[in-house]
């Protein structure tokens, strides 16, 4: 009788939320063609969690509520799960205080003895450790391409959402995509968000330019949606209602999408639709900004201190 084969067990954390996700998934591409065989668990933030599941990389996916609990009836499930499986290989692509507070739930006191420890990312002394000095300077694309290197995979490559039109059978919104459309991401990203005022006010600058302004967005407050429609009625709201694929298709059809260093943008940005990116101090681009020839950074200390203007000049750049 032959016996079968044991697939490897790796375990790629990705916990941070879109906006890290997204990015990471050129990454991810470049650790699922390096593990052709393996089966492959991805650790990842819940509002991740249904997108990641259509991704082509995976062979399963475990939702972490775990970050920032004190709670241990919350935390043991999450421990005793990692600690169940006998993962071959860990990659990851968070390196965060919570990072460590995963690899302590898995490792325990082995930890401080980790040379055997399969780990790439930014834990000292484990087997794959991608500890470089420079590596807080780096832009996050770069330093994933660093840190795989040292784990022996080469040709890190842009993300690549070309899966997502396998995924959408059917996607209802209550206008014709073929006619042209603007998508404000209005989540919040890191730091004080624009005022809703602004958000309708640019929703009425694209009406008057003739666009159909399309709020979408994970988390943005009733209230903001409110205002937006009330100053420019024409504005079609898609908050909460547009599943991650589904903005995906939305970005593909768009003149352009808006809105500040959120999960969105990262993810119209990786659709290659053009996009105007708004940052404030509180994030660097040259450390996490999108990256493609249809994106523009827009920075102040504020981002309340961006003027409309400029915004909509980045827009409808040639």
């Amino acid at each position: 009788m032959t016996s079968l084969a044991i697939r490897p067990r790796i375990l790629v954390i990705s916990a941070q939320g879109l906006s890290r996700f997204v990015p990471a998934l050129g990454a991810m591409g470049a650790i699922r063609a390096h593990h052709m065989d393996a089966e492959i668990t991805l650790l990842a933030a819940r509002e991740c969690s249904a997108f990641a599941a259509t991704a082509p990389y995976y062979d399963q996916i475990w939702a972490d509520d775990s970050e920032g609990q004190t709670n241990l009836r919350k935390v043991w499930p999450m421990r005793a799960k990692l600690r169940a499986q006998d993962f071959s290989r860990v990659y990851d692509l968070d390196a965060t205080a919570h990072s460590k507070r995963l690899f302590q739930m898995m490792y325990g006191w082995q930890s401080f003895t980790p040379k055997d420890i399969p780990w790439s990312g930014e834990i000292a002394g484990t087997a794959l450790a991608y500890t470089d000095p420079r590596r807080k300077a780096m832009h996050l694309a770069d330093r994933w391409a660093a840190q795989l290197k040292v784990a022996g995979i080469g040709a890190v490559l842009r993300p690549d959402l070309s899966w997502v039109a396998r995924q959408v059978t059917s996607f209802a919104v209550p206008f014709r995509m073929t006619e042209p459309f603007v998508m404000i991401a209005a989540s919040p990203g890191p730091g004080a968000p624009w005022s809703a005022m602004t958000y309708g006010e640019l929703a009425r600058d694209l009406a008057d330019a003739g666009q159909i302004p399309v709020l979408v967005g994970l988390g943005v407050p009733a209230d903001l949606c409110d205002v937006v429609r009330e100053m420019c009625p024409s504005t079609i709201d898609l908050t909460g209602k547009a599943t991650v694929n589904e903005l995906v298709f939305l970005a593909w059809a768009a003149t352009a999408a808006v809105g500040p260093d959120n999960g969105v943008m990262h993810l119209a940005a990786a659709a290659g639709c053009k996009s105007v990116v708004l940052f404030n101090s509180a994030s660097d681009p040259a450390l996490v900004g999108p990256r493609g020839p249809r994106i523009s950074i827009l920075r102040r200390q504020k981002l309340s201190e961006v003027p409309l203007g400029e915004v909509l000049a980045s827009l409808f750049k040639k």
